[in-house]
Formats: C-alpha cells, structure tokens, sequence
C-alpha cells in the first residue's frame, strides 16, 4: 500500500479560540482597547481608560465564555485587573 505524503486532517477537528476563561478575558479586555501591548516589550498595560473598562464588562455579561456565568467572568475580569499594572515592567 503506497503512502500518501498529503495528509489530510478531518474539518471537524477545529479548537475554540480560547482555551480558559482567563484567557478569553484577556482578549475581551484588549478588544474593547482597556488593556493594552507595550509596543517594545510585549507586556500588557492598563490602559486607564474607565470606559473600556465598563464596555469589557457589558460585553462579558451579554456573551459570556461558553459553560461560565456572567459573574464568573466579570470575576476573571477582576482578576486580569489585578495583574496588570499602569507601565510597562522594563520601559
């Protein structure tokens, strides 16, 4: 039996594209531009904007991540918010 060299992988073997809730936070927070990258070092830094903030947590209770509640996800807001802080570590 000859082997083929393209391989196919089957359509359905599709991930989600976020792979836990912190995670999935993070990148509502950086859509709604409250958080945001250090162009030179790549860390994440608040953006002290309190509007983004209050649009990130109107998105995570309208669309919550998939199998968490909306307070759990305003919580993993929280928590992202903890450990971020204003500047970047090495500017």
């Amino acid at each position: 039996m000859p082997s083929n060299p393209q391989r196919k992988l089957p359509l359905n073997a599709a991930r989600p594209a976020y792979r836990t809730l912190a995670g999935w936070a993070l990148g509502i927070l950086m859509d709604e531009r409250a958080v945001v990258e250090c162009p030179h070092h790549g860390h994440r830094v608040d953006h002290a904007d309190p509007d983004a903030w209050n649009r990130a947590k109107a998105e995570v209770w309208r669309n919550p991540y998939p199998g968490a509640s909306p307070e759990a996800c305003i919580a993993a807001l929280d928590e992202i918010a903890r450990g971020i802080g204003d500047t970047c570590p090495e500017c």
